[in-house]
């Protein structure tokens, strides 16, 4: 009786390798034979579930933002509107993290000649601006920031940051320990917020010139 395999199950486990291949050599060095062996099955078996390379890539690229959006809504319920607990997710911490920002770099070097990337860029920032700001407008609301601030703008200058931030994780990681990247991060939200109206995920101002400190 031939067994059963899930279509959508192995494609995944296919991009998973495609992931990690394309975060440690990047997306010129990364075949389809690559991707096969380190897959542990046949060229035939990966053209099977993909046209060519560049469908693999795409929907690698196309996963790893799925996958980060899918945690920064799970951790945004979970804290109840708190939006340190989204930029978090999005943040180099973790391994995995630092992946998804390898491969996101490695796309955004393709889209300045490929429109079908860049415009998946785009729209992804977009919708990552547009949540933060959604949730910002609901603190704003209920009096919990600074009156008068452009929330778009604010959410605009975050983004470069963290972006800028990643990017400097990627190629000197020492320099970017978890303790400075939450205080770069902690330090531009704790600007937005009413005194005593900090949430307790983001590091208050003195202790955050402390830990600045400790971490130079």
């Amino acid at each position: 009786m031939p067994v059963f395999v899930d279509r959508e199950e192995r494609r995944q486990q296919v991009v998973a390798v495609a992931s990690r291949l394309i975060a440690e050599a990047g997306l010129e060095a990364v075949t389809v034979r690559d991707v096969a062996v380190a897959a542990e099955c046949s060229t035939a078996i990966v053209s099977h579930y993909f046209h060519n390379k560049k469908e693999l890539l795409f929907l690698t690229y196309n996963s790893s933002i799925d996958q980060a959006n899918a945690r920064c809504e799970t951790a945004l319920a979970a804290a109840e509107g708190d939006v340190k607990a989204y930029v978090a997710e999005l943040m180099p911490l973790t391994d995995e993290q630092v992946i998804e920002w390898k491969i996101w770099v490695a796309f955004w070097a393709r889209a300045i000649s490929d429109p079908e990337i860049a415009e998946v860029q785009r729209n992804c920032i977009l919708r990552t601006r547009g949540n933060l700001t959604r949730v910002m407008r609901d603190l704003n609301a209920r009096g919990v920031l600074v009156p008068g601030l452009d929330l778009e703008d604010e959410m605009r200058r975050l983004l470069t940051s963290l972006i800028g931030m990643a990017v400097q994780v990627i190629f000197d990681p020492a320099d970017w320990p978890a303790e400075r990247q939450h205080a770069l991060i902690d330090g531009q939200l704790s600007k937005l917020y009413r005194p005593g109206r900090l949430p307790t995920s983001i590091t208050p101002p003195a202790e955050l010139s402390d830990l600045q400190r400790r971490v130079r």
